[in-house]
């Protein structure tokens, strides 16, 4: 759990690209794939068979390396749209479409709003 997380902010910085799974760009998606993957831990590429992957745990329960999922489709209650990999305290880093990889907190009204649920990949 360790190195995935100092893997995952090695990239803070890195620039969003739509599709992008490489240290030249990522998606939220691409992010997660190569972190777990350079890490030894195989994850499909796209988001909904990442989410397939895990257990469920709510937000309380989180532990270091668990994925964050959030929905921002208020029409579709269950669709995934976002995804990120948890930290500390509160904090997940992910790949934002306006800034890129950073990290941000859970606590953000913008985040709360919009999860959906944690994962535990096995």
């Amino acid at each position: 759990v360790q190195a995935i997380m100092e893997e995952a902010k090695k990239y803070v910085g890195v620039p969003y690209r739509f599709g992008g799974m490489t240290p030249s760009g990522f998606d939220c998606s691409g992010f997660i794939h190569y972190v777990f993957n350079k890490k030894g831990i195989l994850l499909p590429r796209a988001a909904d068979e990442q989410f397939g992957r895990g257990e469920r745990v709510s937000v309380n329960r989180l532990e270091p390396g668990d994925l964050v999922f959030f929905n921002f489709s208020k029409r579709k209650k269950r669709t995934l749209n976002h995804m990120g990999i948890y930290l500390k305290n509160g904090k997940f880093i992910h790949a934002s479409t306006s800034k890129g990889v950073i990290v941000s907190s859970l606590n953000e009204q913008y985040y709360t709003q919009y999860w959906l649920c944690g994962g535990r990949v096995k």
